[in-house]
Protein backbone atom coordinates (compact mmCIF):
# COMPACT_ATOMS: atom_id res chain seq x y z
CA UNK A 1 0.00 0.00 0.00
CA UNK A 2 3.05 2.32 -0.10
CA UNK A 3 2.23 3.31 -3.66
CA UNK A 4 -1.20 4.41 -2.45
CA UNK A 5 0.36 6.54 0.28
CA UNK A 6 2.54 8.33 -2.28
CA UNK A 7 -0.49 9.36 -4.37
CA UNK A 8 -1.88 12.87 -3.84
CA UNK A 9 -5.16 13.26 -2.00
CA UNK A 10 -6.84 14.71 -5.10
CA UNK A 11 -5.89 11.64 -7.14
CA UNK A 12 -6.98 9.40 -4.29
CA UNK A 13 -10.38 11.02 -3.96
CA UNK A 14 -10.96 11.15 -7.71
CA UNK A 15 -9.82 7.55 -8.04
CA UNK A 16 -12.03 6.38 -5.19
CA UNK A 17 -15.04 8.27 -6.54
CA UNK A 18 -14.35 7.01 -10.07
CA UNK A 19 -14.09 3.43 -8.83
CA UNK A 20 -17.32 3.86 -6.86
CA UNK A 21 -19.09 5.37 -9.86
CA UNK A 22 -17.73 2.63 -12.10
CA UNK A 23 -18.94 0.08 -9.60
CA UNK A 24 -22.35 1.71 -9.48
CA UNK A 25 -22.36 1.89 -13.28
CA UNK A 26 -21.42 -1.77 -13.52
CA UNK A 27 -24.18 -2.68 -11.08
CA UNK A 28 -26.60 -0.49 -13.02
CA UNK A 29 -25.56 -2.08 -16.32
CA UNK A 30 -25.89 -5.54 -14.81
CA UNK A 31 -29.36 -4.70 -13.52
CA UNK A 32 -30.22 -3.07 -16.83
CA UNK A 33 -28.97 -6.10 -18.76
CA UNK A 34 -30.95 -8.38 -16.48
CA UNK A 35 -34.05 -6.25 -16.95
CA UNK A 36 -33.59 -6.24 -20.72
CA UNK A 37 -33.16 -9.99 -20.77
CA UNK A 38 -36.08 -10.47 -18.41
CA UNK A 39 -38.23 -8.21 -20.55
CA UNK A 40 -37.17 -10.07 -23.69
CA UNK A 41 -37.88 -13.36 -21.95
CA UNK A 42 -41.30 -12.18 -20.86
CA UNK A 43 -42.05 -10.91 -24.33
CA UNK A 44 -41.04 -14.26 -25.76
CA UNK A 45 -43.26 -16.04 -23.28
CA UNK A 46 -46.11 -13.72 -24.22
CA UNK A 47 -45.49 -14.36 -27.90
CA UNK A 48 -45.28 -18.12 -27.31
CA UNK A 49 -48.49 -17.97 -25.32
CA UNK A 50 -50.15 -16.14 -28.19
CA UNK A 51 -48.87 -18.72 -30.67
CA UNK A 52 -50.25 -21.53 -28.54
CA UNK A 53 -53.48 -19.58 -28.10
CA UNK A 54 -53.68 -19.42 -31.87
CA UNK A 55 -53.19 -23.17 -32.10
CA UNK A 56 -55.80 -23.72 -29.43
CA UNK A 57 -58.13 -21.39 -31.26
CA UNK A 58 -57.70 -23.35 -34.49
CA UNK A 59 -58.21 -26.56 -32.58
CA UNK A 60 -61.33 -25.18 -30.93
CA UNK A 61 -62.62 -24.09 -34.31
CA UNK A 62 -62.17 -27.58 -35.73
CA UNK A 63 -63.90 -29.09 -32.72
CA UNK A 64 -66.79 -26.70 -33.25
CA UNK A 65 -67.02 -27.92 -36.83
CA UNK A 66 -67.20 -31.49 -35.56
CA UNK A 67 -69.94 -30.51 -33.20
CA UNK A 68 -71.84 -28.65 -35.94
CA UNK A 69 -71.64 -31.69 -38.24
CA UNK A 70 -69.25 -30.30 -40.81
CA UNK A 71 -67.09 -33.30 -40.01
CA UNK A 72 -68.32 -36.69 -38.86
CA UNK A 73 -67.08 -40.14 -38.03
CA UNK A 74 -68.63 -41.54 -41.18
CA UNK A 75 -66.67 -39.04 -43.28
CA UNK A 76 -63.42 -40.17 -41.66
CA UNK A 77 -64.37 -43.81 -42.21
CA UNK A 78 -65.04 -43.11 -45.88
CA UNK A 79 -61.66 -41.35 -46.21
CA UNK A 80 -60.01 -44.27 -44.48
CA UNK A 81 -61.65 -46.84 -46.76
CA UNK A 82 -60.43 -44.89 -49.74
CA UNK A 83 -56.93 -44.69 -48.23
CA UNK A 84 -57.04 -40.89 -48.12
CA UNK A 85 -55.07 -40.58 -44.89
CA UNK A 86 -54.18 -36.94 -45.51
CA UNK A 87 -57.83 -35.99 -45.59
CA UNK A 88 -58.35 -37.91 -42.38
CA UNK A 89 -55.53 -35.92 -40.72
CA UNK A 90 -56.90 -32.65 -42.08
CA UNK A 91 -60.07 -33.26 -40.09
CA UNK A 92 -58.21 -33.86 -36.79
CA UNK A 93 -58.40 -30.65 -34.68
CA UNK A 94 -54.95 -30.92 -33.09
CA UNK A 95 -53.28 -31.70 -36.39
CA UNK A 96 -55.01 -28.75 -38.01
CA UNK A 97 -53.89 -26.55 -35.09
CA UNK A 98 -50.18 -27.37 -35.22
CA UNK A 99 -50.18 -27.31 -38.98
CA UNK A 100 -51.59 -23.77 -38.93
CA UNK A 101 -49.03 -22.64 -36.35
CA UNK A 102 -46.08 -24.29 -38.09
CA UNK A 103 -47.02 -22.58 -41.28
CA UNK A 104 -46.05 -19.18 -39.68
CA UNK A 105 -43.07 -20.46 -37.68
CA UNK A 106 -40.34 -19.25 -39.99
CA UNK A 107 -41.83 -15.78 -40.39
CA UNK A 108 -42.48 -15.58 -36.64
CA UNK A 109 -38.94 -16.57 -35.74
CA UNK A 110 -39.84 -19.59 -33.67
CA UNK A 111 -39.96 -23.37 -33.81
CA UNK A 112 -43.12 -25.32 -33.04
CA UNK A 113 -43.37 -28.92 -31.88
CA UNK A 114 -45.80 -31.23 -30.09
CA UNK A 115 -43.66 -33.61 -28.03
CA UNK A 116 -45.30 -36.74 -26.64
CA UNK A 117 -44.27 -39.95 -25.02
CA UNK A 118 -44.47 -42.79 -27.57
CA UNK A 119 -45.49 -40.46 -30.39
CA UNK A 120 -46.84 -41.68 -33.68
CA UNK A 121 -44.50 -39.20 -35.39
CA UNK A 122 -40.90 -40.00 -34.40
CA UNK A 123 -39.94 -36.33 -34.72
CA UNK A 124 -42.09 -35.63 -31.67
CA UNK A 125 -40.01 -37.92 -29.45
CA UNK A 126 -39.27 -35.79 -26.33
CA UNK A 127 -35.76 -34.79 -25.25
CA UNK A 128 -34.74 -34.25 -21.61
CA UNK A 129 -36.36 -30.81 -21.23
CA UNK A 130 -39.52 -31.90 -23.03
CA UNK A 131 -39.72 -35.02 -20.87
CA UNK A 132 -39.42 -32.84 -17.76
CA UNK A 133 -42.28 -30.65 -18.99
CA UNK A 134 -44.49 -33.65 -19.83
CA UNK A 135 -43.84 -35.16 -16.42
CA UNK A 136 -44.74 -31.88 -14.71
CA UNK A 137 -48.01 -31.66 -16.65
CA UNK A 138 -48.80 -35.31 -15.88
CA UNK A 139 -48.11 -34.81 -12.18
CA UNK A 140 -50.10 -31.58 -11.91
CA UNK A 141 -53.25 -31.54 -14.09
CA UNK A 142 -53.89 -27.95 -13.05
CA UNK A 143 -50.59 -26.68 -14.42
CA UNK A 144 -51.25 -24.57 -17.52
CA UNK A 145 -47.71 -23.89 -18.83
CA UNK A 146 -44.01 -24.41 -18.27
CA UNK A 147 -41.06 -22.38 -19.58
CA UNK A 148 -37.32 -22.82 -19.40
CA UNK A 149 -34.20 -21.26 -20.92
CA UNK A 150 -32.21 -23.81 -22.85
CA UNK A 151 -28.59 -22.66 -22.41
CA UNK A 152 -27.29 -25.12 -24.98
CA UNK A 153 -29.60 -23.75 -27.68
CA UNK A 154 -29.65 -20.24 -26.16
CA UNK A 155 -33.43 -20.28 -26.54
CA UNK A 156 -36.62 -19.94 -24.53
CA UNK A 157 -38.80 -23.05 -24.62
CA UNK A 158 -42.50 -22.67 -23.78
CA UNK A 159 -44.79 -25.64 -23.11
CA UNK A 160 -48.58 -25.94 -22.74
CA UNK A 161 -50.30 -29.28 -22.09
CA UNK A 162 -52.57 -30.90 -24.71
CA UNK A 163 -55.45 -32.74 -23.07
CA UNK A 164 -57.86 -34.97 -24.93
CA UNK A 165 -61.45 -33.96 -25.67
CA UNK A 166 -64.44 -36.07 -26.70
CA UNK A 167 -63.59 -35.64 -30.39
CA UNK A 168 -60.16 -37.15 -29.69
CA UNK A 169 -61.71 -40.39 -28.45
CA UNK A 170 -62.44 -41.48 -32.07
CA UNK A 171 -58.73 -42.13 -32.55
CA UNK A 172 -57.34 -42.38 -29.00
CA UNK A 173 -60.24 -43.98 -27.17
CA UNK A 174 -61.12 -47.60 -26.39
CA UNK A 175 -59.63 -50.03 -28.94
CA UNK A 176 -62.75 -52.18 -28.61
CA UNK A 177 -64.66 -49.55 -30.52
CA UNK A 178 -62.47 -49.92 -33.61
CA UNK A 179 -64.83 -52.50 -35.09
CA UNK A 180 -67.76 -50.25 -34.70
CA UNK A 181 -66.01 -47.09 -35.71
CA UNK A 182 -63.38 -48.13 -38.19
CA UNK A 183 -64.52 -51.56 -39.27
CA UNK A 184 -61.45 -53.47 -37.94
CA UNK A 185 -60.84 -55.86 -35.13
CA UNK A 186 -57.20 -54.82 -34.46
CA UNK A 187 -58.07 -51.73 -32.42
CA UNK A 188 -56.70 -49.43 -35.12
CA UNK A 189 -57.78 -45.86 -35.76
CA UNK A 190 -58.39 -44.46 -39.31
CA UNK A 191 -54.69 -43.70 -39.74
CA UNK A 192 -53.68 -47.26 -38.95
CA UNK A 193 -52.27 -46.62 -35.45
CA UNK A 194 -53.41 -48.48 -32.36
CA UNK A 195 -55.93 -46.67 -30.22
CA UNK A 196 -54.37 -45.88 -26.75
CA UNK A 197 -57.49 -46.44 -24.65
CA UNK A 198 -57.25 -42.91 -23.24
CA UNK A 199 -60.01 -40.90 -21.63
CA UNK A 200 -61.21 -37.34 -21.96
CA UNK A 201 -58.83 -35.00 -20.08
CA UNK A 202 -55.81 -37.29 -20.27
CA UNK A 203 -52.46 -35.74 -21.25
CA UNK A 204 -51.79 -36.38 -24.89
CA UNK A 205 -48.68 -34.25 -25.27
CA UNK A 206 -47.77 -30.57 -25.24
CA UNK A 207 -47.43 -27.58 -27.45
CA UNK A 208 -43.84 -26.41 -27.55
CA UNK A 209 -42.70 -23.05 -28.86
CA UNK A 210 -38.92 -22.52 -29.03
CA UNK A 211 -37.60 -18.98 -29.58
CA UNK A 212 -33.91 -18.13 -29.99
CA UNK A 213 -32.34 -15.62 -27.60
CA UNK A 214 -29.69 -14.50 -30.07
CA UNK A 215 -31.63 -11.47 -31.19
CA UNK A 216 -32.64 -10.47 -27.68
CA UNK A 217 -29.08 -10.93 -26.42
CA UNK A 218 -27.79 -8.78 -29.24
CA UNK A 219 -30.37 -6.15 -28.40
CA UNK A 220 -29.41 -6.37 -24.72
CA UNK A 221 -25.73 -5.96 -25.58
CA UNK A 222 -26.52 -2.95 -27.71
CA UNK A 223 -28.62 -1.45 -24.92
CA UNK A 224 -25.88 -2.16 -22.37
CA UNK A 225 -23.28 -0.61 -24.65
CA UNK A 226 -25.41 2.49 -25.08
CA UNK A 227 -25.94 2.63 -21.33
CA UNK A 228 -22.20 2.23 -20.77
CA UNK A 229 -21.55 5.15 -23.09
CA UNK A 230 -24.06 7.27 -21.20
CA UNK A 231 -22.55 6.25 -17.87
CA UNK A 232 -19.04 6.96 -19.14
CA UNK A 233 -20.07 10.43 -20.24
CA UNK A 234 -21.85 11.03 -16.94
CA UNK A 235 -18.81 9.69 -15.08
CA UNK A 236 -16.52 12.04 -16.96
CA UNK A 237 -18.76 15.01 -16.21
CA UNK A 238 -19.08 14.00 -12.55
CA UNK A 239 -15.31 13.55 -12.21
CA UNK A 240 -14.70 16.95 -13.80
CA UNK A 241 -17.21 18.63 -11.48
CA UNK A 242 -15.82 16.73 -8.50
CA UNK A 243 -12.25 17.67 -9.44
CA UNK A 244 -13.24 21.33 -9.60
CA UNK A 245 -15.08 21.14 -6.28
CA UNK A 246 -12.21 19.26 -4.62
CA UNK A 247 -9.66 21.69 -5.98
CA UNK A 248 -11.67 24.71 -4.81
CA UNK A 249 -12.97 23.51 -1.45
CA UNK A 250 -10.36 20.97 -0.32
CA UNK A 251 -7.10 20.76 -2.26
CA UNK A 252 -6.21 24.47 -2.31
CA UNK A 253 -7.05 24.98 1.40
CA UNK A 254 -5.09 21.83 2.27
CA UNK A 255 -2.12 23.04 0.22
CA UNK A 256 -2.27 26.33 2.12
CA UNK A 257 -2.41 24.39 5.39
CA UNK A 258 0.55 22.26 4.25
CA UNK A 259 2.50 25.42 3.38
CA UNK A 260 1.61 26.88 6.78
CA UNK A 261 2.83 23.74 8.54
CA UNK A 262 6.04 23.84 6.49
CA UNK A 263 6.60 27.42 7.69
CA UNK A 264 5.89 26.34 11.24
CA UNK A 265 8.47 23.57 10.92
CA UNK A 266 11.00 26.09 9.58
CA UNK A 267 10.31 28.34 12.60
CA UNK A 268 8.17 31.02 10.94
CA UNK A 269 5.29 31.69 13.33
CA UNK A 270 3.95 34.73 11.45
CA UNK A 271 1.70 32.75 9.09
CA UNK A 272 -2.06 33.23 9.35
CA UNK A 273 -4.57 31.44 7.12
CA UNK A 274 -7.80 32.94 5.83
CA UNK A 275 -10.71 30.82 7.08
CA UNK A 276 -12.99 30.60 4.03
CA UNK A 277 -15.55 28.05 5.22
CA UNK A 278 -17.15 26.53 8.28
CA UNK A 279 -16.70 22.89 7.29
CA UNK A 280 -13.92 20.52 8.34
CA UNK A 281 -11.38 22.34 6.18
CA UNK A 282 -12.38 25.66 7.74
CA UNK A 283 -12.02 24.16 11.20
CA UNK A 284 -8.61 22.81 10.17
CA UNK A 285 -7.55 26.29 9.02
CA UNK A 286 -8.83 27.77 12.27
CA UNK A 287 -6.96 25.05 14.17
CA UNK A 288 -3.73 25.87 12.31
CA UNK A 289 -4.17 29.55 13.18
CA UNK A 290 -4.87 28.67 16.82
CA UNK A 291 -1.83 26.39 16.91
CA UNK A 292 0.35 29.12 15.40
CA UNK A 293 -0.89 31.69 17.92
CA UNK A 294 -0.38 29.30 20.80
CA UNK A 295 3.13 28.40 19.65
CA UNK A 296 3.93 32.11 19.18
CA UNK A 297 2.78 32.80 22.73
CA UNK A 298 4.78 29.85 24.04
CA UNK A 299 7.94 30.96 22.20
CA UNK A 300 7.57 34.54 23.48
CA UNK A 301 7.03 33.23 26.98
CA UNK A 302 10.03 30.91 26.68
CA UNK A 303 12.17 33.81 25.44
CA UNK A 304 11.11 35.89 28.44
CA UNK A 305 11.70 32.91 30.75
CA UNK A 306 15.11 32.31 29.18
CA UNK A 307 16.06 35.93 29.79
CA UNK A 308 14.94 35.64 33.41
CA UNK A 309 16.87 32.37 33.68
CA UNK A 310 20.04 34.06 32.47
CA UNK A 311 19.51 36.90 34.96
CA UNK A 312 18.86 34.43 37.78
CA UNK A 313 21.91 32.34 36.85
CA UNK A 314 24.04 35.52 36.81
CA UNK A 315 22.74 36.49 40.24
CA UNK A 316 23.31 32.92 41.36
CA UNK A 317 26.95 33.06 40.31
CA UNK A 318 27.43 36.39 42.11
CA UNK A 319 25.79 34.98 45.22
CA UNK A 320 28.01 31.90 45.03
CA UNK A 321 31.10 34.14 44.80
CA UNK A 322 29.97 36.12 47.86
CA UNK A 323 29.22 32.92 49.77
CA UNK A 324 32.60 31.50 48.77
CA UNK A 325 34.33 34.65 50.05
CA UNK A 326 32.40 34.46 53.29
CA UNK A 327 33.28 30.77 53.67
CA UNK A 328 36.97 31.52 53.04
CA UNK A 329 36.85 34.35 55.60
CA UNK A 330 35.14 32.02 58.04
CA UNK A 331 37.84 29.39 57.50
CA UNK A 332 40.66 31.94 58.04
CA UNK A 333 39.05 33.37 61.17
CA UNK A 334 38.33 29.89 62.51
CA UNK A 335 42.03 29.11 62.06
CA UNK A 336 42.84 32.28 64.04
CA UNK A 337 40.38 31.26 66.74
CA UNK A 338 41.92 27.78 66.80
CA UNK A 339 45.37 29.29 67.33
CA UNK A 340 44.01 31.49 70.12
CA UNK A 341 42.33 28.49 71.69
CA UNK A 342 45.61 26.59 71.51
CA UNK A 343 47.39 29.49 73.23
CA UNK A 344 44.65 29.59 75.85
CA UNK A 345 45.06 25.85 76.39
CA UNK A 346 48.82 26.28 76.86
CA UNK A 347 48.23 29.19 79.27
CA UNK A 348 45.71 27.16 81.25
CA UNK A 349 48.14 24.23 81.46
CA UNK A 350 50.86 26.63 82.65
CA UNK A 351 48.49 28.11 85.21
CA UNK A 352 47.62 24.61 86.38
CA UNK A 353 51.30 23.86 86.85
CA UNK A 354 51.71 27.11 88.80
CA UNK A 355 48.73 26.25 90.96
CA UNK A 356 50.26 22.86 91.68
CA UNK A 357 53.43 24.68 92.74
CA UNK A 358 51.29 26.97 94.95
CA UNK A 359 49.69 23.90 96.50
CA UNK A 360 53.13 22.43 97.17
CA UNK A 361 54.27 25.69 98.70
CA UNK A 362 51.18 25.92 100.87
CA UNK A 363 51.82 22.36 102.00
CA UNK A 364 55.36 23.33 102.84
CA UNK A 365 54.09 26.36 104.79
CA UNK A 366 51.69 24.14 106.68
CA UNK A 367 54.48 21.72 107.55
CA UNK A 368 56.68 24.58 108.64
CA UNK A 369 53.94 26.05 110.80
CA UNK A 370 53.43 22.67 112.44
CA UNK A 371 57.07 22.55 113.20
CA UNK A 372 56.81 26.06 114.69
CA UNK A 373 53.95 24.86 116.88
CA UNK A 374 55.98 21.82 117.98
CA UNK A 375 59.13 23.72 118.65
CA UNK A 376 58.32 27.10 120.12
CA UNK A 377 61.96 27.73 120.71
CA UNK A 378 62.67 27.82 117.01
CA UNK A 379 59.94 30.38 116.30
CA UNK A 380 62.21 33.28 115.75
CA UNK A 381 64.44 31.39 113.40
CA UNK A 382 61.60 29.75 111.54
CA UNK A 383 59.53 32.93 111.42
CA UNK A 384 62.11 34.37 109.09
CA UNK A 385 61.78 31.24 106.92
CA UNK A 386 57.97 31.54 107.15
CA UNK A 387 58.17 35.12 105.96
CA UNK A 388 60.33 34.02 103.07
CA UNK A 389 57.99 31.17 102.18
CA UNK A 390 54.99 33.45 102.54
CA UNK A 391 56.59 35.93 100.17
CA UNK A 392 57.16 33.10 97.70
CA UNK A 393 53.52 32.09 98.06
CA UNK A 394 52.48 35.69 97.52
CA UNK A 395 54.71 35.87 94.44
CA UNK A 396 53.23 32.62 93.09
CA UNK A 397 49.73 33.88 93.84
CA UNK A 398 50.48 37.11 91.99
CA UNK A 399 51.84 35.09 89.08
CA UNK A 400 48.70 32.92 89.11
CA UNK A 401 46.54 36.04 89.20
CA UNK A 402 48.45 37.41 86.18
CA UNK A 403 47.95 34.13 84.31
CA UNK A 404 44.24 34.19 85.14
CA UNK A 405 43.98 37.76 83.83
CA UNK A 406 45.72 36.63 80.63
CA UNK A 407 43.17 33.83 80.44
CA UNK A 408 40.37 36.39 80.78
CA UNK A 409 41.88 38.50 78.00
CA UNK A 410 42.25 35.39 75.80
CA UNK A 411 38.69 34.28 76.45
CA UNK A 412 37.48 37.81 75.68
CA UNK A 413 39.35 37.60 72.36
CA UNK A 414 37.81 34.20 71.73
CA UNK A 415 34.40 35.71 72.47
CA UNK A 416 35.01 38.38 69.85
CA UNK A 417 36.06 35.74 67.36
CA UNK A 418 32.98 33.73 68.23
CA UNK A 419 30.86 36.83 67.62
CA UNK A 420 32.61 37.25 64.29
CA UNK A 421 31.94 33.58 63.40
CA UNK A 422 28.32 33.99 64.43
CA UNK A 423 28.05 37.12 62.25
CA UNK A 424 29.59 35.20 59.33
CA UNK A 425 27.16 32.33 59.93
CA UNK A 426 24.27 34.80 59.87
CA UNK A 427 25.56 36.30 56.62
CA UNK A 428 25.99 32.78 55.19
CA UNK A 429 22.46 31.90 56.23
CA UNK A 430 21.18 35.13 54.61
CA UNK A 431 23.13 34.37 51.41
CA UNK A 432 21.77 30.80 51.38
CA UNK A 433 18.26 32.19 51.80
CA UNK A 434 18.85 34.58 48.86
CA UNK A 435 20.20 31.66 46.81
CA UNK A 436 17.10 29.63 47.65
CA UNK A 437 14.87 32.49 46.48
CA UNK A 438 16.87 32.88 43.26
CA UNK A 439 16.72 29.10 42.59
CA UNK A 440 12.93 29.07 43.15
CA UNK A 441 12.65 31.84 40.54
CA UNK A 442 14.68 29.68 38.14
CA UNK A 443 12.03 26.95 38.33
CA UNK A 444 12.92 23.43 37.20
CA UNK A 445 16.38 24.51 36.00
CA UNK A 446 17.33 25.83 39.47
CA UNK A 447 16.09 22.84 41.43
CA UNK A 448 19.60 21.41 41.79
CA UNK A 449 20.93 24.73 43.00
CA UNK A 450 18.05 24.93 45.50
CA UNK A 451 19.31 21.68 47.05
CA UNK A 452 22.83 23.13 47.27
CA UNK A 453 21.48 26.37 48.78
CA UNK A 454 19.57 24.31 51.36
CA UNK A 455 22.78 22.43 52.28
CA UNK A 456 24.61 25.77 52.65
CA UNK A 457 21.80 27.06 54.87
CA UNK A 458 22.03 23.90 57.01
CA UNK A 459 25.83 24.33 57.30
CA UNK A 460 25.30 27.98 58.35
CA UNK A 461 22.81 26.82 60.96
CA UNK A 462 25.28 24.21 62.24
CA UNK A 463 27.98 26.93 62.39
CA UNK A 464 25.64 29.15 64.42
CA UNK A 465 24.87 26.26 66.79
CA UNK A 466 28.60 25.54 67.18
CA UNK A 467 29.41 29.21 67.94
CA UNK A 468 26.61 29.23 70.51
CA UNK A 469 28.23 26.21 72.20
CA UNK A 470 31.64 27.93 72.07
CA UNK A 471 30.17 31.09 73.65
CA UNK A 472 28.66 28.99 76.45
CA UNK A 473 32.03 27.29 77.09
CA UNK A 474 33.85 30.66 77.03
CA UNK A 475 31.36 32.12 79.50
CA UNK A 476 31.96 29.07 81.74
CA UNK A 477 35.74 29.64 81.48
CA UNK A 478 35.28 33.32 82.35
CA UNK A 479 33.20 32.44 85.40
CA UNK A 480 35.82 29.91 86.56
CA UNK A 481 38.58 32.48 85.91
CA UNK A 482 36.76 35.02 88.06
CA UNK A 483 36.56 32.43 90.84
CA UNK A 484 40.26 31.66 90.44
CA UNK A 485 41.15 35.38 90.57
CA UNK A 486 39.10 35.77 93.72
CA UNK A 487 40.86 32.78 95.29
CA UNK A 488 44.29 34.10 94.31
CA UNK A 489 43.40 37.47 95.81
CA UNK A 490 42.53 35.60 99.00
CA UNK A 491 45.92 33.86 98.77
CA UNK A 492 47.67 37.24 98.38
CA UNK A 493 45.80 38.65 101.32
CA UNK A 494 46.59 35.61 103.44
CA UNK A 495 50.23 35.71 102.35
CA UNK A 496 50.43 39.37 103.34
CA UNK A 497 48.81 38.52 106.63
CA UNK A 498 51.33 35.72 107.18
CA UNK A 499 54.13 38.16 106.50
CA UNK A 500 52.71 40.64 108.96
CA UNK A 501 52.27 37.90 111.49
CA UNK A 502 55.82 36.74 111.00
CA UNK A 503 57.01 40.26 111.63
CA UNK A 504 54.90 40.43 114.72
CA UNK A 505 56.36 37.05 115.79
CA UNK A 506 59.77 38.51 115.39
CA UNK A 507 58.81 41.56 117.42
CA UNK A 508 56.71 39.79 119.99
CA UNK A 509 57.41 36.26 121.02
CA UNK A 510 54.52 36.46 123.39
CA UNK A 511 52.09 36.54 120.62
CA UNK A 512 53.87 33.77 118.62
CA UNK A 513 51.65 30.89 119.67
CA UNK A 514 48.46 32.72 118.79
CA UNK A 515 49.89 33.91 115.47
CA UNK A 516 51.01 30.37 114.60
CA UNK A 517 47.50 29.05 115.20
CA UNK A 518 46.11 31.80 113.00
CA UNK A 519 48.64 30.96 110.28
CA UNK A 520 47.73 27.27 110.47
CA UNK A 521 44.04 28.11 109.99
CA UNK A 522 44.77 30.47 107.16
CA UNK A 523 47.11 27.96 105.49
CA UNK A 524 44.35 25.34 105.65
CA UNK A 525 42.02 27.77 103.95
CA UNK A 526 44.74 28.54 101.40
CA UNK A 527 45.13 24.83 100.71
CA UNK A 528 41.39 24.44 100.17
CA UNK A 529 41.26 27.49 97.91
CA UNK A 530 44.27 26.22 95.99
CA UNK A 531 42.57 22.88 95.42
CA UNK A 532 39.41 24.70 94.21
CA UNK A 533 41.48 26.87 91.88
CA UNK A 534 43.30 23.78 90.56
CA UNK A 535 39.98 22.04 89.88
CA UNK A 536 38.70 25.19 88.10
CA UNK A 537 41.85 25.31 86.01
CA UNK A 538 41.38 21.68 85.01
CA UNK A 539 37.81 22.51 84.00
CA UNK A 540 39.14 25.48 82.03
CA UNK A 541 41.58 23.18 80.23
CA UNK A 542 38.72 20.82 79.32
CA UNK A 543 36.63 23.78 78.17
CA UNK A 544 39.55 25.06 76.11
CA UNK A 545 39.85 21.64 74.47
CA UNK A 546 36.12 21.68 73.69
CA UNK A 547 36.53 25.18 72.26
CA UNK A 548 39.30 23.86 70.02
CA UNK A 549 37.06 20.99 68.90
CA UNK A 550 34.17 23.38 68.15
CA UNK A 551 36.51 25.65 66.20
CA UNK A 552 37.77 22.63 64.24
CA UNK A 553 34.15 21.76 63.49
CA UNK A 554 33.56 25.34 62.34
CA UNK A 555 36.59 25.05 60.06
CA UNK A 556 35.24 21.77 58.64
CA UNK A 557 31.84 23.36 58.07
CA UNK A 558 33.52 26.30 56.35
CA UNK A 559 35.40 23.86 54.10
CA UNK A 560 32.18 22.02 53.26
CA UNK A 561 30.51 25.36 52.62
CA UNK A 562 33.30 26.30 50.23
CA UNK A 563 32.93 22.96 48.42
CA UNK A 564 29.15 23.35 48.16
CA UNK A 565 29.62 26.89 46.91
CA UNK A 566 31.94 25.58 44.20
CA UNK A 567 29.22 23.12 43.22
CA UNK A 568 26.78 26.03 43.23
CA UNK A 569 29.07 28.01 40.93
CA UNK A 570 29.28 25.01 38.61
CA UNK A 571 25.48 24.66 38.66
CA UNK A 572 25.14 28.37 37.90
CA UNK A 573 27.55 27.99 34.99
CA UNK A 574 25.59 24.99 33.73
CA UNK A 575 22.36 27.00 33.98
CA UNK A 576 23.98 29.79 31.99
CA UNK A 577 25.15 27.28 29.36
CA UNK A 578 21.67 25.72 29.09
CA UNK A 579 20.12 29.18 28.95
CA UNK A 580 22.48 30.11 26.12
CA UNK A 581 21.59 26.97 24.17
CA UNK A 582 17.92 27.64 24.86
CA UNK A 583 18.26 31.18 23.52
CA UNK A 584 20.09 29.84 20.48
CA UNK A 585 17.18 27.48 19.79
CA UNK A 586 14.64 30.25 20.28
CA UNK A 587 16.41 32.44 17.73
CA UNK A 588 15.36 29.93 15.07
CA UNK A 589 11.72 31.02 15.51
CA UNK A 590 10.32 34.14 13.89
CA UNK A 591 7.42 35.59 15.87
Amino acid sequence: MKWFQRIGIRSKLLGIVAVMLLGLGAVFLWIFNSRVKTTAHNEMLTQASRIVDTAESVRQGMEDKWKSGVFSQEMLAEFAEKGETDKVLDTVPIVTAWTAVMRRAKEGGYEFKTPKFNPRNPSNEPDAIESEALNLFAADPKRTFYSVIDKEKNAVRYFRPIRLTSECMLCHGDPKTSKELWNNDEGLDPTGYHMENLAVGDLHGAYEVTQSLDASNAAAKAAVFNGAMVIACALGVCCAILAWLLNYSLIKPLLKCTDAFARLVSGDLRTKLDVTSEDEVGRLQAGVNALTERMRGMILKMQHTSQELNEVSGGLSETAVRVEGAASNTSLRSNTVAAAAEQMNVAMQSMGQSLRQVGTSVQSVTTATSRISANAESVAKNSTEAVTITKQASSLAADGSERIRELGIATAGVGKIVDLIEDIAGQTNLLALNATIESSRAGEAGRGFAVVATEVQQLARRTSDATTGIRDEIESIQRIAERVVASIKSIEEVSQLVTNKADEISMSAAEQEQAIQTVVGQLSEIANNTEAVSAGVEQSVSAAQEVAEKIAEVSTIATETSREVNATKQAGGEIQRVGGEFNQLLTEFSV
